[in-house]
């Protein structure tokens, strides 16, 4: 979320105050909490059964600007507000927006308008005119590191808790989708019934960390520089389908971070401050520090050469993806004295 400017606390504050803005910008790359800023407009502004003649959701890659012009610019049917949502703002059209901008100059009071968009051009008037009359959010995407934290206060607001090692686990598995973590909360909580603890051991039995092939269990192999084990997973995960080039890419996430760390460690950043400047979920830290034990520098930044090479081998007709993978693990596993021996 933004650092400066109206925050999602901002709104809520304005909206339990029965103050409404006329103008609406919610834009950035965390959809789920974009969605639910706008939800809390329209639940706040409109009751249900007015929704009827005063709620109108439009498409900025299909609507025409003067159509929205005008559903903003009618007055409410049998209720105070109207509410227009306009989806995909930043998809308008440059002349739609110009007259959409003179519409935001002086915006109808009764009319709640909201623009949502990933990435709206802020140097146009009809978003510029937001900031300044309306209350426009950014809503970023949250780093590795905050996602504990926001997992264990939505569990609080489900009236349920997490252990701190839970939280980072399905962080840890999930992503930084929120989305996609409210959807395994969705069914972390239909797993406890009448329970409202979730533990460690509840997250790896619903999300499925525990699975004993998984892209987790490989990237634990080549840490450990257990080749046997490496192959084994690797083999695994090719014989359930999983596409070669999301492998390469999660593979080669997997080494740029090991290599950001150790970039970070070799410049003296104390472990302490490593969660600030290296984007890496606080579960995997203790792992990619040990890893590093292990692998040089030199090492990992040769990983990224065998992992094109393996790329570009994948890509040829009637490739054997065990074969190819196979000596890429071998490169970057066994030490020149050990190929040596092999």
């Amino acid at each position: 979320m933004a650092a400066s400017g109206p925050t999602i606390d901002d709104l809520e504050e304005e909206l339990r105050a029965g103050k409404f803005a006329p103008l609406y910008l919610f834009y950035g790359e965390e959809g789920l909490l974009i969605d639910e800023a706008v939800q809390r407009v329209v639940d706040a502004a409109l009751p249900p059964g007015e929704r009827a003649f005063n709620f109108d959701v439009l498409s900025g890659n299909d609507a025409d600007a003067r159509d929205i012009v005008a559903r903003a610019s009618s007055f409410p049917m049998m209720g105070e507000r109207r509410v227009v949502i306009v989806r995909d703002a930043d998809r308008i059209p440059e002349k739609g927006l110009e007259l959409l901008a003179h519409y935001t100059q002086q915006p109808l009071p009764s009319t709640c308008l909201i623009f949502v968009a990933s990435k709206p051009d802020m140097r146009r008037k009809a978003f510029l005119a937001v900031k300044r009359t309306g209350t426009a959010i950014e809503f970023r995407e949250l780093y590795e590191h905050q996602l504990p934290a926001w997992i264990e206060k939505r569990v609080k607001e489900r009236r349920g808790s997490i252990d701190p090692e839970a939280s980072k686990l399905l962080a840890a598995y999930v992503g930084s989708s929120l989305r996609d973590i409210e959807n395994e909360l969705d069914k972390l909580f239909l797993y406890l019934g009448e329970r409202t603890a979730i533990r460690e051991e509840d997250v790896a039995a619903v999300v499925g960390f525990s699975r004993e092939f998984s892209v987790f269990e490989l990237q634990k192999a080549i840490g450990q520089r257990d080749l046997r084990r490496a192959v084994e997973v690797m083999e695994k995960i090719l014989d359930a389908n999983e596409p070669m080039p999301l492998l390469v890419s999660i593979l080669t996430n997997y080494f740029a971070t090991l290599w950001r760390l150790g970039d970070q460690l070799r410049r003296g950043t104390k472990q302490s401050d490593l969660m600030g400047s290296v984007r890496i979920n606080p579960y995997f830290l203790k792992e990619y520090l040990a890893t590093l034990r292990n692998y040089t520098l030199e090492e990992i930044e040769d990983a990224f050469h065998h992992l094109a090479a393996a790329d570009e081998q994948s890509k040829t007709a009637g490739a054997d993806l065990k074969a190819i993978v196979h000596r890429f693990l071998v490169k970057v596993m066994l030490r020149d004295e050990e190929l040596v021996t092999e």
